[in-house]
């Protein structure tokens, strides 16, 4: 009977744990699966969003949307290649067929990103459709040719990192290297893992949507569906892949002046501050995807955004950014090399643009980007 009594309280004392364990281990992965507030683990609503943009519809921008995921979608959705791609950072975002003047063409410039998020959209490409796009625009900000830049978001989805990963390799003859962690996001054999944290059991992730639970209620558990943009004034996804804003106020035009207005430093985005070299790895990988889209026939234009009046004074008078100049002479000498054009340079000062034609000390906006197009492309 002892024995039987100290056996139950074994039993009780081992089970206890482990179904607080369970439980817990249940409560982050319902979380992080129902709210997923970065659609990491479902893209149902990324896959809608793709679709309506394919069949020409203006689509309102979803809270979070997984960018990546987005443009994994995209090219799914594809039935064939634009005539006309272009890649980079979100500031050749607004690059469409009305400033352009290509009438096929689709955007698919990402927020953030770095040189490997480039090969990744191009190597999706040749996986869905065996070539390259005829034309790709190829948006050059300073940060793609820095080593540490801080950005890794295209290691999270598998799909997409392999895809960079293979043309990187095929390219270089390396995988690309992040310098700027404590982690590796390959293997000692080049394979690649998943993801740096799986977003099932992610504590950090859990957080996030736990935060997203607290401002939302029972809506976080919603997935927003992607629906088509009726309204002209809000932000939208256009069929071309270009970005609309949503119209402001006179009011919010004036504090955006006067934010663009009040930089007073280097620009910081991406640690580019830190920035006082081209990565040497970075500028031959960037030139070996020039050199291969002009060997696959395709034409390859390089596009660079200008900076705002008052930070183009900032970065270059008074060289806060030293890179700048250095990326700038590398892309004109990368293109005289390789017989492409250039389109554009750094500092909105040499097209006579100041600061009212900007979203941001970044970003210009669709006024200022057609003149920087009219005034450089033949």
């Amino acid at each position: 009977m002892t024995s039987e009594i100290a056996n139950r309280r074994f039993w009780r004392f081992l089970l206890r744990p482990l179904l607080a364990a369970a439980l817990a281990l249940g409560l982050v992965v319902g979380v992080n699966y129902g709210v997923d507030a970065c659609h990491i683990i479902t893209s149902r609503s990324m896959k809608q969003m793709a679709s309506l943009v394919l069949a020409g519809n203006a689509v309102a921008v979803p809270e979070n949307y997984n960018e990546r995921i987005y443009q994994m979608a995209l090219l799914d959705g594809m039935r064939s290649p634009p005539e006309t791609a272009v890649v980079g950072s979100s500031r050749g975002m607004l690059l469409g067929r009305e400033i352009t003047g290509f009438p096929d063409l689709f955007n698919h410039c990402i927020a953030g990103a770095c040189l490997e998020d480039c090969y990744a959209v191009l190597g999706l490409y040749r996986q869905r459709f065996g070539a390259y796009p005829r034309r790709v625009i190829l948006e050059v900000s300073p940060w793609l040719l820095y080593g540490l830049n801080p950005e890794v978001r295209w290691t999270e989805l598998w799909s997409y990192r392999l895809a960079a990963q293979n043309l990187y390799v095929r390219l270089n003859r390396r995988n690309p290297e992040i310098r700027n962690t404590e982690w590796t996001a390959f293997g000692s054999e080049g394979k690649p893992f998943y993801t740096r944290e799986n977003p099932w059991f992610s504590l950090s992730y859990f957080q996030y949507n736990a935060f997203t639970i607290r401002q939302k209620g029972l809506a976080a558990f919603r997935d927003e569906d992607a629906r088509p943009s009726t309204d002209p004034a809000e932000a939208a996804e256009l069929p071309d892949g270009t970005l609309r804003y949503a119209r402001s106020s006179p009011e919010e035009r004036a504090e955006t002046l006067a934010r663009v207005r009040a930089a007073a430093g280097p620009v910081t985005y991406e640690d580019v501050q830190k920035m006082t070299e081209i990565d040497p790895e970075k500028g031959e990988a960037l030139e070996a995807l020039v050199r291969d889209l002009l060997a696959d026939g395709a034409e390859v234009i390089l596009y660079l955004a200008p900076f705002s009046e008052t930070q183009s004074r900032l970065s270059f008078d008074d060289q806060l950014n030293p890179a700048f100049d250095l990326v700038e002479d590398f892309v004109h000498e990368l293109a005289g090399g390789c017989g492409v054009p250039v389109v554009g340079s750094y500092d909105a000062r040499e097209y006579g643009l100041g600061d009212e034609v900007f979203l941001d000390n970044l970003h210009l906006n669709a006024e200022g980007n057609a003149v920087v197009w009219r005034t450089d492309w033949r």
